[in-house]
């Protein structure tokens, strides 16, 4: 009985999981249009190729497409021992990741310090508990 119930349970994982990536896939192909147009705009169309807040908004797209791609990833290819839980450490990186494209996208003049140091400190914790994650698994 226990083990009909692990089965039925299982099947209901794997279908919200093939239902998330579908999801997520969309979401990323979204954004990927979204990129290639703001690309062919600042090719194209763009008045000052060297500027600033142009690149800074394609780098901040292209590293929200790798977060989508990484969640995504770490959803569809669960890889901890047990089977269905996705790995701590692949959402601390994800977490990393996140924070770092808030770095690029920070605008000094109209951001406080208080925000900047608050992005830092949560990059520090995290790259903490990363290094302890790494440590305890090896």
């Amino acid at each position: 009985m226990e083990e009909e119930k692990k089965t039925l349970y299982q099947r209901f994982e794997q279908g919200v999981t093939a239902v998330l990536a579908m999801l997520i896939s969309i979401m990323v192909l979204a954004a990927l249009w979204g990129l290639i147009v703001e690309i062919y705009h600042l090719v194209l169309h763009g008045t000052d190729h060297l500027d600033h807040k142009a690149f800074q908004a394609v780098f901040s797209m292209i590293l929200t497409l790798l977060i989508a791609l990484e969640f995504s990833h770490s959803i569809i290819h669960p890889t901890s021992r047990s089977g269905g839980m996705i790995k701590t450490q692949t959402i601390v990186l994800i977490a990393i990741l996140a924070i770092s494209r808030q770095f690029i996208v920070f605008e000094l003049q109209s951001d406080s310090a208080a925000v900047l140091a608050a992005l830092a400190a949560s990059l520090l914790a995290l790259g903490i508990v990363y290094r302890l994650i790494r440590e305890n698994q090896g």
